[in-house]
Order: C-alpha cells, then sequence, then structure tokens
C-alpha cells in the first residue's frame, strides 16, 4: 500500500511540475496503484491483526486479509486518480528526481519500522509443515458411493473448477470489461486505438489470475491437510502441462487439458503393471503425455492452428 501511494503521489508531484523540455516517455503506474494498494493493504492489516492477538482463528484472518485488500484497493483507486489528473507524458527531469527521492524516504521509513515488527510478529515458518485449517463440510470424512470412495475435498475441487469455469465463461464472453480483455489479447495496439484502457486490462487480467490462483491453492491444501513453500512448484508444472494439452490461450482447453491429465495420472496408477506403475510413476507419465503433445499436436487438443502469411 505505502508503495503504491509512494508511486503515485511521485507521479502526482511530477505531474504538477512537468515541463516539455525533454521527451521521456512515462509509464502509467498510476494505473497499477490499485493492485499494489490492495497487496500492500492485506499484508498491514494482517501485521497489525498478529500484534493485537497473536492467536486468532483462520476466519479472522481471511476477514483481515481480505479487508485491507479492499481498503488499500479503495485508496489505490484514490491515489491513482489524483495522480492520473496531474500527470503527464512528457516531464522533466527534475519531477522524476522528486519523485525518487520520495519513494527512497518512504521506503526507507517502511523498512525500518518492518525491521521493528519482524522480532513482534508471529510469522509463518518456511522450514516447516504447517496444518490447513480443517472446515467438517469439505474435509470430513469420505464418502461411499457404491464401491467407490470420494474425499470431500474432491468433491470441492471439482465443485470450484465447474463455478470458477461457468463464471470466468460468462466474464469474458458476456461483459464489456471480458470483451476488451480478448481485444487486447489478440492486438492491443488496436484495441488502444479503439478506446480500450490496455494498462487497466492487464492489471485485470493479473488479478484475475491471482484470484483463481488463490482458489487453487485453498483446494490443494484442503487436499494435503498440510501446506508449505514447495507446495506449488509440481502444481505448477502440471498446469503448465495441462495448459499446453488443452491449448494455449483456451480456456475451455485448459480445463479439458487439467481433467484429461487427471485421468491420466489415475489411470497410469491403477491399471499399469509393473515398476512402470503406482503412484511414484504417475509424474512420470504426465510428462509423457506432455512431451507427446509438444510433438506430435503442438497447438493442443483444442487449440487451432496459426499459419503464418507474407
Amino acid at each position: 500500500m505505502l508503495a503504491g501511494l509512494a508511486i503515485a503521489a511521485g507521479y502526482a508531484v511530477g505531474g504538477r511540475q512537468a515541463k516539455a523540455h525533454l521527451d521521456h516517455p512515462v509509464s502509467k503506474w498510476y494505473d497499477r496503484a490499485p493492485l499494489l494498494g490492495g497487496a500492500g493493504g492485506a499484508v498491514v492489516l494482517w501485521i497489525v491483526v498478529r500484534l493485537i492477538n497473536g492467536d486468532v482463528s483462520a476466519l479472522y484472518i481471511v476477514a483481515a486479509v481480505v479487508g485491507g485488500a479492499l481498503v488499500g484497493t479503495g485508496l489505490g483507486v484514490l491515489a491513482g486518480r489524483v495522480a492520473k489528473k496531474r500527470a503527464q507524458v512528457h516531464i522533466d527531469v527534475r519531477p522524476v528526481a522528486a519523485a525518487a527521492v520520495a519513494a527512497v524516504l518512504i521506503a526507507e521509513v517502511g523498512w525500518i519500522l518492518f525491521k521493528d515488527l519482524i522480532n513482534k510478529v508471529e510469522w509463518p515458518s518456511a522450514k516447516q509443515r504447517i496444518p490447513f485449517p480443517q472446515l467438517d463440510v469439505v474435509t470430513g470424512s469420505a464418502l461411499q458411493v457404491g464401491g467407490v470412495t470420494i474425499q470431500r475435498s474432491a468433491i470441492f475441487t471439482v465443485a470450484a473448477l465447474v463455478a470458477c469455469s461457468v463464471l470466468l465463461w460468462f466474464f469474458i464472453n458476456r461483459t464489456r470489461l471480458g470483451r476488451g480483455m480478448q481485444a487486447v489479447s489478440q492486438d492491443p495496439d488496436t484495441a488502444r486505438l479503439m478506446g480500450i484502457n490496455v494498462d487497466r486490462i492487464i492489471v485485470v487480467a493479473f488479478a484475475l489470475g491471482a484470484v483463481l490462483a488463490a482458489i487453487a491453492g485453498v483446494s490443494q491444501g484442503l487436499q494435503n491437510n498440510n501446506i508449505e513453500f514447495r507446495m506449488g512448484f509440481l502444481a505448477g508444472l502440471k498446469a503448465f502441462t495441462a495448459a499446453v494439452l488443452g491449448g494455449i490461450g483456451n480456456v475451455y482447453g485448459a480445463v479439458v487439458g487439467g481433467l484429461v491429465l487427471g485421468l491420466v495420472e489415475a489411470m497410469a496408477t491403477q491399471y499399469i503393471p509393473g515398476q512402470f506403475g503406482g503412484s511414484t510413476w504417475k509424474d512420470v507419465w504426465a510428462f509423457v503425455i506432455l512431451i507427446l503433445v509438444l510433438v506430435f499436436r503442438p497447438q493442443g487438443l483444442l487449440g487451432a492452428r496459426v499459419v503464418d502469411r507474407a
């Protein structure tokens, strides 16, 4: 939050003192202020909650993080609007120097405060597994359907997949912002000429990706019952494999690729006999599928072949 406000304030100062003597194009950082403010606000409010009470439930922590993100985003929006009204594309060297000095001073003060908070806040340890909060509805006893045992966390994962897929399809195809995102992905220069705010679309795309990644992290935490700093490495590789398998840039292809990859791993675990079967080889078979797709169908299962013409 401090970083976003510092950047926005710096460009506000720069815009007020602007002179068109030197042609130095400046990136529109005030469009990133809401995203930076949301991230900083979540961290700041989480620190405040842990300083007030070191032993709080997971619900209060989630409420603090979400509340801090909302407050920080609001402050970032206000700071960005103030900076946008006063900023200019071509500025002199002096306002850039003033903005840099202001950012350095705020960063230094923030670092001093952060050093004092390191020993006072109970930070999560990255060297050991941390128990993930358990919910009776999601992480209770497994369900027996006929002769098949189904974990409740798996049902939550599938339900989250269906809900996120439907909402993402609706957002991309039925909203003005989603259609603008499609236009930017096809040709950002033409989209800018059509009046689309490309910088804002990029921020929304990153924020949307962060939300989906958070939902995926919750699903994996519910399945593993513990979290650690390495848990996302292999999951990220498999996510890339699923995206390539379905077709890069195709939302439906990513869903189909993930389902196909999961079925291949399950079938390889259950039905491949000998030393090449079992759970220890499921990751190997997943990457074998990736290699085969890259060799024989690089565009993926649902991807379209693109032909470059002179």
